[in-house]
């Protein structure tokens, strides 16, 4: 086997489960869009950008991205929302029947990030009580029976025969002979279990889930053997020259914003400089951000209360911001740009002419810091998906880019 390909829905999804990928040992690349040939080896994590669409739409996407890839010799994951966002049911009818395996087993816990499955109930720091059930979801969002292994099943010791058990009785008279189980997880040996299991009980089934059971895949494998383990490399900023466009609107992302604003006031050489983009600006008004400032911010607008912040406006507000944002680093040389959002980050590398990233560190669980030759020019990228994070890892993830070793002290 020369790849493990990975299905993500959208680019942050993609991004984070390629961090976790090379944190323990395979060498990761990140697509915009299908690889071109010759692939390099190792997980090749490429984004369907179908999150937004209806569920048919999104079906149609997810296989004719995946159906790209089907030449190339290795192994598959399919990546989902850790809080279910997305056409998570749809997508993955499509991809079993375009793979003819029999069976999808579904774990969309991340303890590293919070996030936690128990009776089918994922809970997570930006999942409001009582929480999702992904069964239940799932009933809605597919065609196929949905089964159910628990946590007691998980850590009973009989999990291979508990899986089995539960493929056949949700089959048994099944008009087609597909399922997708959904297994609880709390802890990473919970789905080191998960992993174990599904490998000698139901190897041709598809593991589903988080970049949290994706990191279980590879630790379990050895870095998947055939592969050589790669070490993360420091590949820290020369320079010290950043631009943030953040275009998230989840609350998570704007405390976030808010603690960096706080932090660049007490500490003189990270002094931010903010443009808040509105949607009738252009790229004239970037010459408001402060020439002398290291990190230029540029952000849409906190969101009113109750605003969508999915869908076809969102993404046209994220291309704009990312149309913005290019006027911007034209007045300057940039040595780092992190992208806060799947939309953002998507846009903005489209605007940048990027067809691939590749992953040099996992900077903090399931956000990576990634190198790519962006006009003509090494550049290094940090990818972020909105909701993921304490109030601090905007500050943390630049000193871990900084300095080596991920040092987190001021200045």
């Amino acid at each position: 086997m020369r790849h493990l390909k990975i299905l993500a829905d959208d680019l942050t999804g993609a991004a984070d489960t390629a961090a976790r990928c090379l944190r323990f040992g395979l060498p990761a690349t990140i697509y915009l869009d299908a690889p071109t040939q010759p692939a390099p080896q190792g997980a090749l994590a490429v984004s369907s950008d179908s999150r937004h669409l209806t569920a048919e739409a999104a079906a149609k996407q997810a296989r004719s991205t995946a159906a790209s890839l089907l030449d190339l010799d290795g192994g598959w994951y399919k990546k989902i929302d850790s809080t279910l966002r997305g056409n998570i049911g749809s997508e993955l009818d499509a991809l079993l029947e375009l793979l003819d395996a029999p069976a999808a087993v579904i774990c969309p816990a991340f303890p590293s990030q919070g996030r936690r499955m128990r009776d089918g109930v994922l809970t997570a720091p930006d999942v409001g009580p009582p929480g999702i059930h992904l069964p239940s979801l799932l009933r809605g969002q597919s065609r196929l029976p949905v089964g159910e292994i628990t946590l007691a099943q998980v850590r009973g010791g009989e999990l291979g025969t508990d899986l089995r058990q539960a493929a056949r009785e949700r089959a048994s008279g099944a008009a087609q002979r597909r399922v997708v189980i959904a297994v609880d997880a709390l802890t990473d040996d919970d789905l080191d279990r998960v992993v174990r299991a599904q490998q000698e009980a139901l190897p041709e089934a598809l593991l589903c889930g988080s970049s949290g059971l994706a990191g279980a895949l590879v630790r379990q494998s050895g870095g998947l053997k055939g592969f050589q383990a790669v070490p993360e490399r420091y590949a820290g900023s020369a320079g010290w020259s950043v631009v943030l466009v953040a275009g998230s609107g989840s609350a998570v992302s704007h405390r976030q914003i808010d603690s960096l604003l706080s932090y660049g006031r007490d500490a003189p050489d990270w002094g931010v400089s903010r443009l808040v983009v509105a949607p009738t600006m252009d790229g004239r008004e970037t010459a408001a951000l402060a020439p002398a400032s290291p990190i230029w911010l540029l952000q849409q607008a906190r969101p009113l209360p109750g605003a969508v912040l999915e869908g076809r406006e969102a993404r046209r507000r994220a291309d704009h911001l990312a149309q913005v944002s290019m006027a911007a680093m034209a007045r300057r040389r940039v040595d780092l740009i992190m992208l806060v959002g799947g939309d953002t980050a998507m846009r903005m590398l489209r605007h940048l002419g990027a067809a691939r990233l590749t992953v040099e560190r996992e900077l903090l669980p399931g956000i990576p810091l990634c190198s790519a030759v962006l006009e003509g020019r090494p550049t290094l990228v940090v990818i972020k998906p909105g909701r993921f994070g304490g109030d601090g890892t905007l500050v943390e993830l630049l000193h871990r880019v900084r300095m080596p070793g991920g040092g987190n002290g001021k200045g």
